[in-house]
């Protein structure tokens, strides 16, 4: 049976006082994954589901995502179709989460990998 060493312990809350300590870089990117992930989903749901409306399972991930649809539709040319626009949400967020990371590498705020 394996146990915890203090070596582990240590890199768990290296790890945490990181997080701690780039919250500034760590809190935006993580909103910015967790959006990109529930559009990902309602989308593959949407394909494999066939966009039923009735879908107990599909009601949330379209409740929880249509506020940021809503957004990106905005901004998306309207000749795009509204099929699209949910593909191309993702794009973009996944756009503003590299340019968050490299902004913040332009500015000096390079997080560091490690100990």
């Amino acid at each position: 049976m394996a146990s915890w060493s203090p070596s582990c312990q240590r890199a768990t809350s290296m790890t945490f006082a990181n997080f701690l300590q780039h919250w500034y870089f760590h809190l935006p990117d993580l909103a910015l994954a967790a959006l990109t992930y529930v559009l990902l989903g309602r989308l593959l749901l949407e394909a494999v589901l066939l966009g039923r409306v009735g879908s107990r399972i599909l009601a949330p991930f379209r409740r929880g995502t249509e506020p940021a649809l809503r957004f990106f539709r905005a901004i998306t040319p309207s000749i795009v179709p509204g099929g699209l626009v949910l593909v191309l949400a993702i794009g973009w967020l996944t756009t503003a989460r590299m340019a968050w990371y490299l902004g913040c590498v332009a500015l000096g705020l390079r997080l560091k990998a490690g100990a």
